[in-house]
């Protein structure tokens, strides 16, 4: 669905079909302002990104659309096979607990470099620890909850699911009726976006229904691996 489509959609509900006391601007501003709402409560939005580590530099600029981290890997091969990868799994930890345990990490000591095992998240910025030792190639890996594009013009299409464009709607419904002053029609906008926030959280959680096992083990190695030899652990 692009935003045209959901204007004229609104403007039915508002029984005006052509603009007037609701400019075409107005709506696809509220409904920029709806998408930011909705995907900052329910981050159902996904994104991927790669980055490269910098020997000696400890922290990388966050992608412009990032809002949370779901997982990131960090590639390194045996030296003795470079071009066969090698990823696995950073751990996530927070300022705190790094100032506790690393009381010297905003030092960088050449001798305490390393590969990165662990990351935490300041100032839009992911710092690695160990600070790398390596100049990397596309050697980290980012899966993480994304911001939706601002839509510029009315054909752009929308970045939420068809199937939950209706809070969307609900959310450009309840403010186009608060500015009329229709407090009663606004507030059942606001209850149906609401409603369609749960949705939306209900949504998310059921989208990958592919999980017949679900292990809830941390740990920096491959459940099953002995000796770099891997088997089944089910």
């Amino acid at each position: 669905m692009n935003a045209q489509t959901m204007i004229n959609q609104v403007r039915r509900q508002l029984v005006e079909t052509t603009a007037a006391f609701w400019s075409d601007s107005e709506l696809l501003t509220l409904i920029n302002e709806a998408e930011r709402d909705f995907h900052n409560k329910v981050r159902v939005l996904e994104s991927r990104a790669v980055m490269s580590t910098i020997a000696g530099r400890a922290d990388y600029p966050l992608p412009s659309n990032w809002l949370s981290a779901r997982a990131i890997f960090f590639n390194n091969p045996n030296s003795s096979t470079p071009t066969i990868d090698a990823w696995y799994r950073l751990r996530p930890t927070n300022l705190e607990k790094q100032a506790q345990e690393q009381p010297g990490f905003l030092s960088d000591e050449t001798n305490t470099r390393g590969k990165p095992r662990r990351y935490w998240l300041w100032d839009r910025s992911l710092f690695l620890d160990p600070v790398p030792d390596i100049d990397g190639d596309s050697n980290v890996y980012m899966f993480f909850k994304s911001k939706p594009i601002p839509l510029v013009s009315a054909v752009y299409e929308l970045n939420t699911d068809d199937s939950l464009s209706d809070a969307i709607e609900s959310y450009v419904l309840w403010k186009a009726w608060k500015k009329e002053k229709e407090y009663d029609l606004a507030a059942e906008a606001k209850q149906n976006y609401d409603n369609g926030v749960r949705e939306g959280r209900r949504w998310a959680k059921k989208e990958s229904g592919d999980q017949k096992y679900k292990l809830d083990i941390e740990s920096g190695l491959a459940f099953g691996s002995i000796g770099g030899l891997s088997f089944p652990p089910l």
